[in-house]
């Protein structure tokens, strides 16, 4: 695996290195970074630009209970296929896959890029806490300060928007790392 770009927590750090000519790898990279540095409950974001899918993977304390994992399972599926509704959106893939462990629970979110906005993700983040509440594991870091959260929002619309454009070979994949997001192609 070739590193792509490693980003300190308190400060972004760009080391890209590119060998496969794709001159959006770059651009994608950047995104998931501040993906996973503005929404601290992510673990890992994994983008497949062959099928066009994202997945993002949450992870929660403890092993959960298969009726606890119905139950939010249930309700996540439910919100989300509202949300469709209301915004009149048609949805490819919109998935939720639940994995227990011995001592924690992995949860992984799959989504078609094409439709995919950071209203969605907001939302996404927004009913995790609610349903999952103190399971959610999180990254938070007291240090990070964002001095205008409406502009670096405003910021990943657009480099979202810019990804969706784009048409990468490259499937990348980005994840928390002692202190660091560190973004991989596969």
């Amino acid at each position: 695996m070739l590193a792509l770009l490693e980003a300190e927590e308190e400060g972004i750090k760009l080391e890209v290195a590119n060998r496969q000519g794709d001159s959006s790898a770059p651009q994608i990279a950047n995104l998931l970074t501040s993906l996973l540095i503005y929404y601290p409950e992510i673990a890992t974001i994994n983008l497949d630009p062959r099928k066009q899918i994202i997945k993002f993977t949450f992870y929660l304390k403890n092993a959960i209970s298969p009726e606890k994992i119905k139950m939010a399972q249930n309700y996540l599926r439910q919100s989300m296929d509202a949300y469709y509704y209301l915004c009149k959106m048609k949805v490819a893939v919109s998935t939720f896959f639940f994995e227990p462990l011995e001592s924690f629970t992995i949860l992984e979110f799959q989504r078609d890029v094409g439709s995919l906005s950071l209203k969605e993700i907001n939302l996404l983040i927004a009913l995790l806490r609610e349903e999952l509440g103190a399971t959610l594991v999180t990254d938070e870091d007291d240090d990070l300060q964002v001095d205008d959260m409406a502009l670096h929002e405003e910021l990943l619309g657009y480099m979202l928007e810019s990804v969706k454009q784009k048409r990468a070979n490259i499937e990348l994949i980005a994840l928390r790392d002692e202190g660091k997001v560190v973004v991989y192609n596969k």
